[in-house]
């Protein structure tokens, strides 16, 4: 099974619309284009979805659910590959089945699961890792307290099997300019961890959060713009 040849079309069309607009972001605060990654978001798509973003140049795929992470890579054959990014929360029953597959964890929020992935990955290089700082109390969001931060950061830092890069957030739902003071905490909190490695941002606000710092921003619901329902999950 593959895209019809109008949703490929369509899928680059989109593709090159969020690219341009992570440039025009970068242009309107003085930032380099390269130094913020784009991450597209599977996770409301079927398989073809996902390797047609492959054929695209785009490697870097992001999702929600384990999983599916894993239904989707094993439909997944020949080249290129992906470098997966595991963007919602996980479960420490679920380390062992995923941990291998996973170039980025972002979403990394006790030092038990840390210490699940490092033990996981031996052997292999280590895992990529976001700490995710909780932003939103009242919203059942996952992630660590402020006061947990620098104590999860250091643990991150002295394990072999993990590669702690920077922070993750997700902000309250509300408008972009609503999200803005929470991206701007975030990006302070990074700052006393001495990174500038920030994850956040999506369709909806990449722009705000491009202009606060965003150095990988994930994008799921902009890329299904304009496709046939064939390419989407039920």
């Amino acid at each position: 099974m593959a895209l019809s040849p109008d949703d490929i079309a369509q899928l680059a069309r989109n593709l090159a619309a969020v690219r341009e607009r992570i440039a025009r972001a970068c242009a309107a605060c003085k930032r380099d284009p390269a130094g913020v990654q784009l991450v597209a978001v599977t996770k409301y798509a079927h398989a073809p979805f996902a390797r047609a973003l492959l054929d695209l140049g785009q490697l870097d795929l992001g999702e929600n659910r384990v999983q599916h992470l894993l239904e989707v890579d094993a439909a997944l054959t020949g080249a290129p590959r992906p470098r997966w990014h595991l963007i919602g929360h996980l479960q420490k029953n679920k380390v062992k089945a995923i941990a291998a597959r996973l170039d980025t964890l972002h979403t990394l929020d006790g030092e038990v699961l840390a210490e699940k992935l490092s033990a996981a990955r031996e052997g292999l290089e280590p895992l990529k890792v976001y700490l995710q700082l909780k932003l939103a109390e009242s919203e059942g969001r996952a992630g660590a307290a402020p006061e947990d931060l620098e104590p999860l950061w250091g643990r991150a830092r002295d394990l072999t099997g993990i590669e702690p890069l920077g922070l993750m957030g997700l902000p309250p739902r509300g408008t972009p300019e609503e999200a803005r003071p929470h991206f701007r905490r975030l990006r302070q909190a990074a700052g006393r961890l001495d990174t500038q490695q920030l994850s956040m941002g999506m369709t909806a606000d990449l722009e705000v959060a491009i202009a606060e710092g965003a150095t990988v921003v994930r994008v799921g619901s902009a890329l299904l713009e304009g496709l046939s329902d064939d390419a989407r999950l039920p």
